[in-house]
C-alpha cells in the first residue's frame, strides 16, 4: 500500500456555527499563511497513520520529511525502513520496499509542489477556497494550538480536513484529512526546523540496482 502525504475528520461540525467563529478561523489561517510565506526550507519528524476504510486497513509509519520550494520534497520513512517519496523537481519517485523491494514508480514532476506541499494547499487563499470553522484551542503534547475545520468550496482532492496550528509558532503541528476515496490520513509533526541549509542529495533518489522502474 502506498503512503500519501500530505497531510481527516473524526469530529462533526456543529450546525449553526457563528460567523464570529468563522472570522477567527480565517484570521488564524491567514496569519499562518503569511508566516509560511517566509519559509525557504522546512524539515520535521513525522508520524503518519493512514486508514483505508474501504479495505478496513490501517497502516502507520514515521520518519523525516523535508521541503525546498518550489518543487523539491522528500519523505523518508524510518518505519517501515527504506520506504520513501522523493520529488527532485523533474520527477516524483516512490519506492516502498516494505511492500515490493523490486519496484520503483516514477511520475512526472510537473505540479509536484501542488501534490506534496500541504502548507500551500491548505493555507493559500483560505477565505476563498475553504469553508472554515474555528473549533477552539486544544493541547497536543503540551503544545497549545488552534483547531480549525476546513471544507473545500470546490474539489481539492479531499473532502475535509482538520488542522492544528501552534499558538506561538503559527506552524501546523497536526492534521487529519478525509480523502475523496474515504481514506483517512493523520500526520503529527515534531522537531520542526525552518530555513536551514539542505544538501541537494536530500532531494535525490537513485533506484537500487536490480529494481524495475515503472514510468507513469
Amino acid at each position: 500500500m502506498r503512503h500519501w502525504v500530505v497531510p481527516v475528520i473524526l469530529s462533526q461540525v456543529i450546525a449553526g456555527t457563528s460567523s464570529g467563529q468563522d472570522s477567527q478561523a480565517y484570521a488564524v489561517l491567514e496569519g499562518a499563511s503569511q508566516n509560511y510565506a517566509q519559509v525557504h526550507t522546512f524539515c520535521a519528524q513525522f508520524h503518519q497513520v493512514t486508514e483505508v476504510t474501504l479495505l478496513n486497513l490501517i497502516r502507520s509509519g514515521q520518519g523525516r520529511m523535508c521541503q525546498r520550494p518550489p518543487n523539491e520534497f522528500a519523505m523518508r520513512f524510518s518505519e517501515p525502513a527504506g520506504d520513501l517519496i522523493v520529488a527532485d523537481g523533474e520527477s516524483v519517485w516512490t519506492f516502498y520496499p516494505s511492500v515490493d523491494d523490486q519496484q520503483v514508480l516514477r511520475f512526472s514532476g510537473l505540479n509536484s509542489d501542488d501534490r506534496f506541499n500541504f502548507y500551500k494547499n491548505l493555507l493559500t487563499n483560505p477565505r476563498t477556497r475553504f469553508k472554515a470553522v474555528y473549533q477552539g484551542i486544544e493541547e497536543i503534547d503540551n503544545q497549545r494550538s488552534h483547531r480549525i475545520f476546513m471544507e473545500p468550496k470546490e474539489p481539492q482532492g479531499f473532502r475535509s480536513a482538520v488542522v492544528w496550528i501552534d499558538l506561538e509558532t503559527e506552524l501546523i503541528i497536526n492534521l487529519e484529512v478525509l480523502d475523496s476515496n474515504e481514506s483517512i490520513r493523520k500526520i503529527r509533526l515534531t522537531d520542526i526546523s525552518l530555513n536551514m541549509e539542505l544538501e541537494d542529495e536530500e532531494f535525490r533518489f537513485v533506484p537500487p540496482e536490480g529494481t524495475r522502474v515503472i514510468i507513469r
